[in-house]
């Protein structure tokens, strides 16, 4: 397992598997015994492409050279090897370079495909990756040299994932569920390094494959940020420009739905197939909670509290604001808290997240609303204190910006909420649009940020005189594209009202203008 550096802004801070995204020149390199039925696969790009990524990136990563001398042996001088990675990394010379310089080539029997993960479409970047098993060279050995990986270490799935569960690191999804997988096979006695032999009917390979194929079917895939915290990517009648909303089951023993927003009947479906499993699988559910009353977070709530005999949990203004629409069968005010049961780990275990002693002793496991109005009257967010993890809603969006639409939005007050989530001692920030954040605090404040940067443009357009709305619009929002302008505008009416109130700017017959001017 490596551990990518935190300042990296895709997984920072996370445990994974080495790797990295192919290059162009990848494909001017050739692999040795490349067989018909690969060639046939629908890969783009091409399985040969992918494993010589696969080859080049272990290198460059860890110093493990996955390729064969003329006597079909690996290369296993350390120093030698060292050299070649200097030279490979301060880009001296390319890894077609380097190969062809030394004799070396790469096999395909060396790379045992395990199967593809696509990145569901709630992300704005998406990746096609390709997992592969390999044998480690006899005398070679890995080495983590500090950049974009800080660690590098060699453990059992057993291992990383107790660790993962005491809250000593992050993983990212993919490998969790890779690693679930492995877990299971070791317990059961069977022996996943043949695959990397070449006996592509291993049971590592065996037992991966159902996962893979999952993956491919369109089904919702198993997205573990934390224990027992599964991110749902649902369709739904999203603002531009997303078309999804990330929905959270948290929890197994007492689990919550946050925020089901789909409103089409397929990707209800999709829905339900998911949550059935789930409960088949022993979990029960709690209730249905949501953050606030808006169509892209609320749109399958009636319909699975109906299907599971649920509750469904909000603040007061939200169920005001739901009313005649959605019955909201109980309140949540802030500082309440939910019951999770018992945390993954089980107790407190020795070095947890929050620094408490260790011990044995068993410890509650809750999400705490937090009222943050702002985007919504009625919004709120949930942090989760064992893992340090805030369930944030629409208060931040990592594709966007958050539309605050008056009169229900307010734009003062949600700086106010935003400031009060920045307080917050988190490790991840789980928005309802967008990817999660490993960096909290950063991600709220370059919101907060922006919405300073929106406000002196705002003023700086003020300063020449009088304008009116739709003049400012065309300059504070220049470059916004047609389809975006009516929210753009609502922002601006919201930026103007804030103003406004803190005696800025002031409305008359002219139109808007700074108060310092105003006759």
């Amino acid at each position: 397992m490596v551990r990518r550096s935190p300042s990296l802004r895709f997984f920072g801070g996370f445990l994974a598997f080495p790797g990295g995204k192919t290059s162009p020149v990848d494909a001017d390199i050739s692999v040795q015994s490349v067989r018909p039925v690969a060639a046939s696969l629908k890969l783009v790009p091409p399985l040969s492409t992918r494993i010589v990524a696969a080859a080049r990136e272990l290198f460059e990563e860890t110093g493990v050279l996955l390729a064969r001398d003329s006597e079909n042996s690996f290369p296993t001088s350390t120093s030698q090897l060292t050299s070649w990675r200097r030279e490979l990394t301060t880009q001296k010379l390319t890894f077609r370079q380097l190969l062809l310089n030394h004799g070396l080539s790469i096999h395909e029997a060396d790379f045992v495909r395990l199967g593809d993960v696509i990145t569901p479409p709630f992300a704005p970047v998406r990746y096609d990756t390709s997992f592969f098993l390999a044998h480690l060279p006899p005398g070679q050995e890995a080495d983590i040299w500090p950049g974009e990986l800080d660690q590098g270490f060699w453990s059992t799935p057993k291992e990383v994932l107790n660790r993962w569960k005491r809250g000593e690191c992050l993983v990212s999804p993919p490998s969790v569920v890779i690693l679930q997988a492995l877990e299971d096979q070791v317990a059961e006695g069977l022996d996943f390094e043949g695959a990397a032999r070449g006996i592509e009917d291993s049971a590592a390979t065996t037992r991966l494959a159902p996962l893979f194929q999952f993956h491919s079917s369109g089904e919702i895939p198993p997205i573990f940020f934390a224990p027992e915290v599964r991110l749902i990517p649902l369709r739904t009648l999203a603002l531009p420009p997303t078309s999804y909303t990330n929905a959270y089951l948290v929890g197994r023993e007492k689990s919550y739905l946050i925020d089901p927003g789909c409103g089409e009947p397929d990707e209800r479906a999709r829905l339900f197939r998911f949550l059935d499993q789930f409960v088949k699988e022993g979990a029960r559910l709690e209730a249905i909670v949501l953050t606030h009353q808006h169509i892209d977070h609320v749109g399958a709530a009636a319909v699975c509290a109906e299907r599971y005999h649920l509750p469904i949990l909000a603040h007061p203004l939200t169920a005001r604001a739901l009313e005649n629409k959605i019955v909201v069968t109980g309140t949540i005010q802030d500082g309440d808290r939910l019951d999770l049961g018992t945390p993954p780990n089980g107790h407190n275990g020795p070095g947890g997240i929050n620094g408490e002693p260790g011990g044995v002793s068993p410890r509650s496991w809750y999400l705490q609303a937090i009222h943050t109005p702002g985007h919504a009257s009625g919004h709120l967010a949930f942090f989760e204190p064992h893992y340090q993890l805030l369930f944030a809603g629409d208060m931040v969006s990592t594709i966007s910006s958050v539309v605050i639409a008056p009169p229900d939005g307010d734009l003062t007050i949600y700086l106010e909420s935003l400031r009060r989530l920045a307080a917050l001692n988190c490790r991840l920030l789980l928005p309802g649009h967008g990817s999660v954040s490993s960096s909290p605090r950063q991600t709220i404040e370059l919101c907060i940020r922006h919405r300073v940067e929106r406000e002196e443009q705002l003023l700086a357009a003020l300063a020449s005189g009088p304008r009116g709305l739709e003049d400012l619009l065309v300059e504070v929002y220049k470059g916004v594209p047609e389809p975006l302008m009516k929210f753009a505008r609502l922002q601006l009416q919201a930026g103007l009202e804030k103003l406004q109130r803190e005696g800025r700017v002031v409305m008359n017959g002219n139109g808007w203008e700074l108060l310092g001017l105003a006759q």
